[in-house]
């Protein structure tokens, strides 16, 4: 190799991310990248190369693609091409925004065939969904692979995948180097937030961690690596970023009934100005902790994001004053409002979909598409649904029975009122009773309540849904139009 070459391996920036619902923390992920684009500018590195995940959504707003390009033209006004893969969270079915940034001219999207630094071909694989991984076919690359045996002195493969020999891991990184028609010299991953650095054979395998903290799990400082490849081999390193801190305090409450005051003492112990403060109560179940006054007294301290963690066993999570959603559930205060609403089957389904933490937010649309589907195509088209009550009154009023009278009260039993759109008086038991007073020439939606000479007998319809009813004044006839049934009237 005539000279020494330095990439700077980086991933998972999840540009966008409003980590605990803050603006704030929004733009720390943007300046984290950003920090690291100026080490490599200021380092002068032959490339940057990102192993997925530099959005959080496949859906960035406009300010997080805006934000992305200039960071980006800056890097290219330093001559750094910029080498990318697809991740799992800014995935998407067709084209990609990297695509965007790729025929902008600010980014190269790395694939089966090598990019090329002097004599090391750097390949790329965009995430692969766990279930596709037994079925990968590796002949993707034979092309390549071929060409790669006598051009390249050096091998690099950025995937964006969860790795074995890493007790994480989903796919085998001894199957992915012994499977590739080419010799692989390193394995450079995201998807991981954490460093790790290992080997499998001759093959270096390691994750260069996130850029910052998406999770107070994530405790380690956020860090990139430079990999330097010359005659001697190849040598990864770890450089450390500077991101906001999070500061995180325990506290364990005993017999004292004073939490409060063991708490704010706890508190004044740390540094929380600027920071994500998490306090941590363990100890005795039975003391009650208002949460909203700690996170009050956290801000008072300074701190960025107040996050109050209740380690105890027992319900002892709220001041003595009663409510009905404890401070620290918002979801229960959901659920509640939710019980409010007159949601249709399919909106239940999206509230849960939306709500549900186990689905990754990215794969919320595609998961409602198939349940709404499924919720389709159980339904039955050709049994129209009424949804109203005057249209549940109309059909009950075609149907009555040889006495005159309906069985409504399945229908009404409910009601706030006791008239329904005809203007007749509807009592909220097991029968409907026809017969009371009708104003005449009283207007209903579509048609007119018409006074008769005619007598009026006790079971008679006519076509269309036009029903004689026996009141005071004789017949009473009303005409409706038939209603047109959509797909929302269903779910």
């Amino acid at each position: 190799m005539n000279r020494e070459i330095k990439l700077l391996h980086t991933a998972d920036t999840h540009i966008g991310y409003r980590q605990y619902h803050s603006d704030v923390r929004r733009q720390d992920f943007l300046d984290a990248f950003s920090a690291v684009i100026d080490d490599a500018i200021e380092m002068k590195i032959d490339a940057v190369v990102h192993a997925g995940d530099l959005f959080d959504s496949r859906n960035p707003t406009l300010d997080d693609v805006m934000d992305t390009m200039n960071i980006l033209s800056r890097l290219k006004s330093a001559d750094i091409p910029f080498l990318a893969i697809v991740g799992n969270h800014e995935s998407k079915q067709h084209t990609q925004w990297l695509d965007l940034f790729r025929n902008m001219g600010i980014a190269i999207r790395l694939g089966t065939v090598p990019y090329e630094v002097e004599r090391v071909a750097v390949y790329g694989l965009d995430s692969v969904a766990k279930s596709k991984i037994p079925l990968f076919d590796y002949s993707i690359f034979d092309d390549a692979g071929h060409r790669a045996q006598s051009r390249y002195e050096y091998n690099l493969l950025v995937m964006h995948q969860l790795m074995n020999p890493f007790a994480f891991g989903e796919w085998d990184c001894e199957e992915v180097i012994q499977s590739l028609p080419f010799k692989v010299h390193a394995l450079l991953l995201g998807d991981y937030h954490k460093y790790e650095k290992t080997k499998v054979g001759d093959t270096w395998v390691t994750y260069c961690g996130s850029t910052e903290r998406n999770s107070a799990a994530e405790r380690e400082t956020r860090s990139y690596n430079i990999i330097t490849i010359n005659s001697s081999g190849i040598d990864i390193s770890r450089r450390n970023i500077q991101t906001r801190e999070f500061e995180f305090i325990d506290v364990l409450l005993g017999d004292d009934l004073k939490a409060h005051e063991k708490i704010f003492s706890d508190i004044k112990e740390h540094d929380v100005s600027d920071k994500v403060a998490f306090v941590d109560i363990s100890g005795n179940p039975d003391i009650a902790v208002s949460f909203s006054e700690v996170e009050e007294f956290l801000l008072g301290q300074g701190a960025l994001v107040p996050r109050i963690r209740d380690m105890r066993a027992g319900d002892g999570l709220i001041d003595s004053t009663q409510v009905s959603v404890s401070f620290s559930d918002p979801d229960e205060a959901v659920k509640e409002e939710i019980k409010k609403m007159d949601l249709t089957d399919a909106g239940l389904v999206i509230d849960e979909l939306v709500r549900d933490m186990v689905i990754v937010k990215t794969k919320i649309d595609v998961e409602t598409e198939v349940r709404i589907g499924k919720l389709v195509e159980g339904m039955d088209f050709t049994d129209p649904i009424p949804n109203t009550r005057q249209e549940l009154v109309s059909e009950a009023m075609a149907g009555e029975t040889a006495s005159g009278q309906a069985d409504m009260g399945a229908v009404v039993k409910n009601a706030d009122d006791a008239k329904n759109a005809h203007g007749i008086v509807v009592e909220a038991n097991d029968e409907m009773n026809i017969g009371k007073e009708v104003p005449e020439n009283q207007c209903i939606d579509e048609g007119m309540v018409e006074n008769t000479d005619e007598q009026a007998t006790d079971e008679e319809t006519t076509d269309k849904g036009t029903v004689k009813v026996k009141a005071k004044y004789g017949t009473k006839k009303t005409t409706s139009v038939p209603k047109q049934y959509n797909l929302g009237d269903y779910i």
